[in-house]
């Protein structure tokens, strides 16, 4: 998930990215908690992908005090940020495209300004259908692709993920096994919700 160089700076913000950054990924992980809820049934098991520190994770355990949840981030200080922040949780360090979940092992995955980070999303994909149950749900929220100017100036920094419009984060969903329910733009992010066929 992401390359050498994203891991090497997020190990090395680790320390510090609440402070500089929790605020700013609030907003993103409202619009993945209101994702889950809309299944109206608490979920037995939740993997959040790329949990950095573990905020989304101490959210989903207040708000669902009974969910196992699990998290996976590729920076090993981020990680183990999440691990003390979320005693309830377990974090693990590894990627996306190869999580450490058995098949069909949990009923949610969310991810949160992560997904432009991934090293191979298509991979990444595969693998969130497989650790998803039928039935299970995915939601990705991600930020909108920059105009050119910004995407030019993230270029210039070495700090360009990649993002995807609603049309082609669907067809990413789709290719790799699970079936798009919601898909489109919310508040300066992409929100993407599917489903493992049953």
């Amino acid at each position: 998930m992401g390359g050498p160089g994203h891991v090497r700076t997020f190990d090395r913000i680790a320390p510090v990215y609440d402070e500089r950054y929790g605020a700013s990924c609030a907003p993103a992980h409202d619009l993945a908690i209101a994702a889950v809820a809309d299944s109206k049934t608490p979920p037995g098991a939740v993997l959040d992908v790329g949990c950095g520190t573990g905020r989304l994770l101490a959210r989903l355990a207040a708000r669902w005090p009974d969910t196992r949840l699990a998290g996976v981030d590729p920076a090993p200080r981020m990680a183990a940020v999440a691990a003390r922040q979320v005693p309830a949780a377990v974090v693990s360090v590894g990627a996306a495209e190869a999580l450490p979940i058995e098949d069909a092992g949990v009923d949610v995955v969310v991810s949160t300004t992560s997904f432009g980070h991934w090293a191979d999303q298509r991979a990444g994909l595969r693998e969130v259908a497989r650790v998803l149950r039928p039935g299970g749900v995915c939601v990705v929220v991600e930020h909108v692709p920059p105009g050119p100017l910004r995407r030019l100036s993230l270029w210039l920094a070495r700090r360009l993920p990649r993002l995807r419009h609603a049309d082609a984060m669907a067809a990413l969903m789709s290719e790799a096994g699970l079936r798009p329910a919601r898909c489109g733009p919310s508040g300066g992010y992409l929100v993407a919700v599917a489903t493992r066929p049953d």
